[in-house]
């Protein structure tokens, strides 16, 4: 089992750590060279994993003030960000993929305009299911140009795109847009998720691009409407 950057290991502790109550709301956190002797790494390390909570609206940073915690994060081991996979939020071990297309192919109109490319740029069309704890999560069709992520093989597929994304090809997540919207559900997705024909489902939408601005996902994915929680933080600053 491949051990999570140990950024994901500050960010995942201090985070059960305000949900257990050991860091209240409105308590400042210790000061980030504290924290990186705390937790043995370097203060830069301890800023990216608390810079995620502050971009969860969890906590707050301040020059000149420290770090504070504004709330307690939703207690559900399924909510997670637009740029988190399910490997990094609830552990390799309990999340299982099954592989249902895995081809290469020149894009439609729209998904060259949503990835930015030609229509003669190839692209991977994946598409899987995923499983938490043995119980269907979600459907996932998942298009990325083979300029920007080459090498994607089925046993990457198996385990985390992202994790081959930034530890094998060693390029940065950066940013997502992603549009929310209702349908119902087909009959793969009956077959797939365990649910009746036109029963109500939650669709993502969702194009994830590069630290450069280049964007190299475009994925849709359709989630199980008592399953899929939605939580957007509005901070003022």
């Amino acid at each position: 089992m491949k051990k999570i950057p140990k950024y994901m290991e500050v960010y995942l502790d201090v985070k059960e750590k305000i949900m257990n109550g050991y860091y209240l709301v409105g308590e400042k956190l210790p000061s980030g060279g504290e924290l990186a002797e705390e937790y043995k790494t370097s203060k830069l390390t301890i800023k990216k994993g608390l810079d995620l909570l502050v971009s969860e609206g969890v906590l707050r940073s301040r020059s000149g003030f420290g770090t504070e915690v504004l709330r307690t994060p939703i207690d559900n081991s399924k909510v997670f960000g637009p740029n988190e996979g399910l490997f990094s939020v609830v552990g390799e071990e309990h999340v299982e993929s099954e592989i249902h297309n895995f081809s290469i192919e020149l894009p439609t109109e729209k998904i060259a305009d949503m990835l930015k490319i030609s229509s003669k740029d190839y692209v991977y069309n994946i598409i899987r299911s995923r499983f938490i704890d043995h119980q269907p999560y979600s459907i996932e069709q998942t298009f990325m140009p083979l300029s920007i992520i080459p090498g994607l093989e089925p046993k990457h597929l198996k385990k985390s795109v992202y994790s081959y994304i930034t530890q094998e090809l060693n390029l940065e997540i950066k940013d997502s847009h992603i549009w929310i919207k209702g349908d119902l559900a087909t009959e793969f997705d009956m077959h797939i998720l365990d649910i009746e024909k036109g029963e109500f489902m939650i669709e993502v939408d969702k194009v994830v691009s590069l630290s450069s601005g280049i964007p190299f996902e475009y994925s849709l994915s359709r989630h199980i409407y008592k399953d899929f929680v939605f939580e957007a933080v509005f901070v003022e600053n």
